[in-house]
């Protein structure tokens, strides 16, 4: 087989303190593990240089590959660049494998249905890693098929934990999709139950991490919050070891990978039934659910958890077999036999 191109935004040394690792950067190394030659692109930041070495590569290096992955997230922005590159690899008679990210397209289709299934009608395969994506094109007749996104487990240590502690871990970017400020309102009442609490609060700011701040400062919770910003793998492998639930308060998702991870770390999780999360995890089997923006309600399941460490244990056992089907060995047997058709 020829070389495969990926397209989407990688790390580099450059860029590596500005962006989180992407799923097309993990699927890269995926492949490479596994004995694909890869052409990656792009590591710029900005959607205008990524777009303008994405062509070039496309361009310059067409002879090298037949088969192309591209990632669809559909974003006003996003999308300039996803049609182009795509529209480009249609005319060079290419194989192409779309793979549609985000728990926003959903609401997108409802109003870009024509221009986003132009695209997908240029690919051979969308693939999609939920079915909650493959639910929602389907209600547009649009054929995917099922690749969740991988995730090394080796690279993440259980830790068991027989008693559940009031130390509550919330990971995601400071933006309006996430509702951080839930997260602040739900300490807000372990605080009160719990005087000694503490949160961590991870990841990058993107516009409503003072806004964050502001409302833990109303609270009085500032100093009971640690605000780190993005932290690595060996930075959540500590975290699990100091804390003992993850909260997850996002009002749009798909397929959140930092699920996956908190069920490698052995924490329980207690989350709303946004989007395409009840497709990923199960009520009271290996994780606890509420309902968007329910702060009481997310309260109330974190101090059970906090009271009840037996049902905390049956979550995380039933997590560490929900999660095996994201692992390294699982996921590539499914791309194998994707890149299989295209030599058949």
């Amino acid at each position: 087989m020829k070389d495969i191109l990926i397209v989407g935004l990688f790390w580099s040394p450059k860029n590596r303190n500005k962006i989180q690792r992407t799923p097309a950067d993990q699927l890269a190394e995926l492949l490479t593990k596994n004995g694909y030659n890869i052409i990656a692109t792009s590591v710029h930041v900005n959607r205008a240089l990524r777009l303008l070495d994405t062509l070039i590569t496309v361009f310059f290096k067409r002879n090298r590959f037949t088969i192309a992955i591209v990632p669809f997230y559909g974003g006003f922005r996003s999308y300039v660049w996803e049609e182009i590159t795509v529209f480009l690899l249609h005319k060079l008679k290419k194989n192409i494998i779309l793979i549609v990210h985000g728990g926003g397209i959903p609401d997108r289709m409802k109003t870009r249905s024509a221009k986003y299934l132009r695209t997908m009608k240029r690919a051979n395969y969308v693939v999609c890693p939920s079915g909650y994506l493959i639910e929602e094109l389907g209600k547009y007749n649009q054929h995917t098929i099922l690749i969740e996104n991988v995730l090394n487990l080796k690279d993440y240590r259980f830790h068991h934990k027989d008693a559940i502690r009031p130390r509550i871990l919330w990971m995601r970017a400071f933006e309006s999709p996430y509702n951080p400020l839930m997260a602040v309102k739900v300490f807000s009442i372990i605080k009160k139950r719990f005087p000694g609490a503490l949160m961590v609060m991870a990841g990058y700011d993107f516009g409503m991490l003072q806004q964050t701040k502001d409302l833990a400062l109303h609270y009085g919770l500032l100093e009971s919050i640690e605000f780190p910003g993005y932290i690595n793998n060996e930075q959540k492998n500590q975290l699990a070891q100091d804390f003992d639930v993850y909260i997850c308060t996002n009002k749009i998702d798909n397929a959140p990978i930092s699920f996956i991870e908190m069920m490698a770390l052995g924490l329980p999780i207690v989350t709303v039934n946004s989007g395409g999360i009840p497709f990923l995890v199960k009520d009271n089997y290996d994780c606890l659910m509420v309902n968007d923006n329910d702060d009481h309600g997310m309260a109330d399941k974190v101090l059970y958890l906090i009271n009840n460490p037996a049902k905390a244990v049956e979550l995380v056992n039933n997590a560490k077999l929900s999660m095996e089907r994201f692992g390294e060995e699982k996921v590539i047997e499914k791309w194998r036999s994707v890149f299989e058709e295209f030599s058949n």
